[in-house]
């Protein structure tokens, strides 16, 4: 097992030591333990996980442990402080929605119980994983309707369920994109392109169609930008940092907003002048 060398001090790699699991202490550049090729975790403390929501870091670090392994597992631990309640069970929620598996633990204890058994069922299930052949399709027609809208990238199997709860069925969500999926919780400007791309873009047959690109080797991935795009304008302005892009914001024309350019989400936009204001 490779534990992030941050967690030497949070005494959960010793505990896994005691409990014969084989540890190794490295520098992760994601996650906090990688239990095997496909299954990794994110351990959030009390303090951490309130500002990494304000922040919006976690969010990244969900995109990021999600891209890198199958199955990425968010582990809260005890009651967040310095947060609203509202306010981290939102942000958890949203998480959930895009297919990140979300544990609660007590306290460091109970997290190192939970990592334990993570990582012994992760090594007793990994000789018996199917790894090739077809997989069984399922028989009920709204769990075939989930399958085939999880297919869209960036649709997780939550989301697709999420979505066909909330349209009822795969022709209606064809129907209301793009403009009408925008409103859906996690549903951005990119998700929702991609959604009326793969439901409503007529059929071109296999020898018409253009190569598929190469995957990407891992580390290529392109990371995320802060765009400001003016209204009534095709110029943006592109920034690494979000802290730099928001300062930038505030003195923007009104109306112009902040794009993650990852989901396409709208996070903020330039208020209007007040009755005063120039």
């Amino acid at each position: 097992m490779l534990v992030d060398h941050r967690e030497r001090g949070s005494g959960i790699p010793e505990a896994l030591t005691a409990a014969g699991l084989d540890v190794r202490l490295t520098d992760l550049p994601v996650g906090d333990y990688v239990l095997g090729h496909g299954l990794a975790v994110e351990r959030k403390g009390p303090n951490d996980l309130g500002a990494s929501i304000r922040d919006r870091r976690i969010f990244d670090q969900a995109v990021r442990l999600q891209s890198a392994f199958p199955q990425a597992v968010l582990l809260v631990e005890g009651e967040p402080r310095g947060i609203a309640e509202d306010a981290w069970r939102g942000a958890v929620c949203r998480l959930v929605e895009d297919g990140f598996t979300v544990l609660h633990s007590l306290d460091v204890e109970d997290s190192a119980a939970w990592i334990v058994r993570l990582a012994k069922r992760a090594r007793r299930a990994a000789p018996t994983t199917p790894t090739e052949g077809p997989r069984r399709a399922p028989r009920h027609p709204s769990a075939q309707a989930e399958v085939m809208l999880s297919v869209v990238p960036g649709i997780s199997p939550a989301m697709a369920r999420s979505l066909l709860a909330a349209h009822g069925s795969l022709a209606a969500i064809a129907a209301a994109a793009p403009d009408g999926l925008r409103g859906h919780p996690g549903i951005g400007r990119v998700r929702a392109a991609r959604l009326t791309e793969a439901l409503t873009q007529e059929y071109v047959v296999p020898a018409d169609r253009e190569p598929e690109p190469e995957r990407a080797a891992r580390g290529t991935r392109p990371s995320r930008r802060w765009i400001l795009t003016e209204p009534g304008t095709t110029e943006s302005r592109s920034f690494d940092r979000r802290a730099i892009a928001l300062r930038a914001l505030q003195s923007a024309a009104p109306g112009t907003q902040l794009v993650d350019s990852l989901t396409g989400e709208v996070l903020e936009s330039a208020a209007e002048p007040g009755p005063g204001g120039a």
